[in-house]
């Protein structure tokens, strides 16, 4: 699991050991949470509809998000997007850190939440969303995930590069723009963290030292992305 980052972002991270969800709402993409509506419309009475188009609205101001990139390797076309100068970094972690972390959060019962792959075609099949979650939603009865928070796992097949995985934590009352859900142990959480193929050596070794010296994360590994030697880097 990848998380490409600027490093300003990254230093956030380590002094504050939590995950910033963004609000659905929030995200640059104005589609977002709305690509699968249709899809969403087409599993549901004709007499629903517009409700149901008024709760993915009152939704979106509800669900709060957290993406990374679902890959064994790195991605220069990420790099290039979101890491798009030198500045940038990239933290490696796992499904189960992950999930470890948000199953904490949720245990207060104010929270419930679902994961899973992004898809970008294919929205419906026999009459129910085609989603591949790769687990159940998770969080508890007094809080039920709806079924439309499956519209918030499609995205346009333009952004297919992306191979997004996403948890969407469901968090009402909350007028905030983002949430943070602690980490616990960052050293079990981060696997390693990689700097821009772009970086200047000296940047690689600053941001090191940093990781080791000011935040005492000696187990956290850093290094330059094996692509920048596809440049003369």
């Amino acid at each position: 699991m990848w998380r490409y980052m600027p490093l300003i972002s990254l230093l956030d991270f380590l002094q504050t050991r939590e995950l910033r969800f963004s609000r659905a709402d929030k995200f640059d993409d104005t589609q977002e949470g709305y690509v699968g509506l249709e899809a969403l419309l087409s599993t549901v009475p004709l007499e629903l509809h517009e409700k149901a188009k008024q709760a993915l609205h009152h939704q979106n101001l509800e669900c709060f998000v957290s993406c990374w990139h679902l890959s064994s390797s790195e991605s220069l076309a990420m790099w290039k997007i979101y890491g798009a100068n030198a500045f940038s970094v990239a933290v490696v972690s796992n499904v189960g850190n992950i999930m470890s972390a948000c199953h904490d959060y949720c245990a207060d019962l104010s929270a419930a939440g679902m994961f899973g792959e992004v898809i970008y075609d294919n929205y419906v099949s026999d009459g129910a969303l085609n989603v591949q979650t790769l687990g159940l939603p998770f969080g508890y009865n007094e809080l039920p995930i709806s079924k439309s928070i499956l519209t918030l796992f499609m995205k346009a097949k333009a952004f297919s590069y992306e191979q997004e995985w996403r948890v969407v934590l469901n968090k009402k009352s909350v007028s905030e723009p983002a949430i943070r859900v602690p980490i616990g142990d960052i050293e079990e959480f981060v696997e390693h963290v990689y700097v821009s193929p772009d970086a200047p050596d000296w940047m690689v070794s600053s941001i090191g030292s940093l990781v080791r010296d000011q935040f005492g994360l000696s187990r956290v590994s850093v290094s330059k992305s094996p692509l920048a030697k596809h440049f003369g880097i």
